[in-house]
């Protein structure tokens, strides 16, 4: 007993936090399309963990609505995949948003046909007391592949988005959406982990109380992230404006190439390892591969192909390979030797600690301290 009231103390928090956090994103002045998306499923996830509630806190109240839970799984794999469309600013078109649309109207249909059973043999059914209809089947195998789907869709998006994230940007700080990433990715552990468990306990065990109560222990966790996450991002960052210059780069560099361009980039290169070594623009910790433009007076895509070509790398790698080397002639020079090794970071232009040990060790596979003692 003390147990299953943890479960019901757990299940509230998570309703009640999924509510409020609802009611700050749709408070919010200023309110994107990716805010309007959170805040409904936030509302859909609270609606969802009530009728666990109801289960434990009182069986006679939960009897009329056995089975309900199943119209809310359809809406999940969905919202996650357009609010991620909507953050990085690229919603489907209408045709697919339809389409999508009569994807969940089918499943909510075929969940919901369950509701027309009594409730008491609804209740038979999820206590494993009877085995749910073989015609469920399909629709059981056709939701575990829809989740899927919508999983590998979202992963898909969140890669293109880095891939061209890294040809813009010198740094990855409020633009790389690594929170969004650990968000799907906490999605997918929840869903290959139930899936499965469910499916063996409930057929093997004729049981689903312990796939349930992972599954809902483990929505409450996703609730928190997904909220506090969402939320505070959605103040922080206007990604719409940020990917305007991702979309246009995207759009030439994919143009047939014209006789007025050269065969290859050499002399481009040339000039480009000129202004590195010369002006250092490397040194501006914002810099981006249009103010690098700038400088070499070429088009952005003109230089990105002059760095994926003749130096085999994105425009990220190559800034920080110049912000590499010239920590290490800093962090040996007497101008220098007085400050500590972030201070002299960011005067290579590092904007912060985590993003230079993460990059200086990607680049010479050891630490910076551990570069300075080995050279001492």
């Amino acid at each position: 007993m003390q147990l299953l009231r943890i479960f019901r103390l757990f299940y509230l928090l998570g309703a009640v936090n999924a509510l409020f956090f609802s009611v700050l994103i749709f408070s919010k002045k200023n309110k994107t399309i990716a805010d309007i998306i959170l805040g409904i499923w936030l509302i859909i996830l609270s609606a969802q963990l009530i009728i666990p509630f109801l289960y434990l806190i009182d069986l006679n109240a939960y009897y009329q609505y056995a089975g309900l839970e199943i119209a809310f799984y359809a809406f999940h794999p969905v919202l996650l995949y357009f609010y991620v469309k909507a953050t990085i600013g690229k919603m489907p078109g209408l045709r697919f948003i339809l389409w999508n649309a009569g994807l969940i109207i089918l499943s909510e249909l075929a969940g919901l046909s369950f509701m027309l059973y009594h409730a008491k043999q609804r209740l038979r059914f999820i206590e494993g007391v009877e085995l749910v209809p073989l015609v469920y089947l399909p629709f059981i195998l056709f939701m575990t592949g829809y989740f899927y789907y919508y999983v590998y869709a979202s992963y898909k998006t969140l890669k293109d988005y880095k891939d061209k994230v890294l040809q813009i940007y010198s740094y990855r700080e409020n633009v790389d959406l690594l929170w969004l990433r650990r968000l799907l990715t906490l999605f997918s552990g929840i869903t290959i982990i139930i899936f499965p468990i469910g499916l063996v306990s409930y057929y093997y065990y004729r049981s689903m109380v312990f796939a349930d109560y992972l599954f809902f222990l483990m929505l409450v966790v996703f609730i928190f992230f997904l909220g506090y996450w969402g939320y505070q991002q959605g103040r922080v960052f206007n990604f719409n404006n940020d990917l305007e210059p991702s979309e246009t780069l995207e759009k030439v560099s994919h143009q047939p190439a014209t006789k007025s361009l050269p065969k290859n980039y050499r002399e481009e290169a040339s000039q480009l390892t000129r202004v590195m070594e010369m002006k250092k623009p490397f040194l501006e910790p914002m810099l981006t591969i249009y103010d690098l433009s700038k400088l070499m007076d070429i088009p952005p895509h003109q230089l990105s192909k002059v760095i994926n070509s003749e130096f085999h790398c994105n425009f990220f790698e190559f800034i920080n390979s110049y912000r590499v080397e010239e920590f290490k002639q800093k962090s040996f020079s007497r101008e220098y030797k007085n400050l500590t090794i972030l201070a002299v970071a960011l005067e290579c232009g590092f904007n912060s600690k985590s993003a230079f040990n993460r990059i200086f060790k990607e680049s010479t596979g050891v630490t910076p301290g551990d570069f300075i003692k080995s050279h001492i």
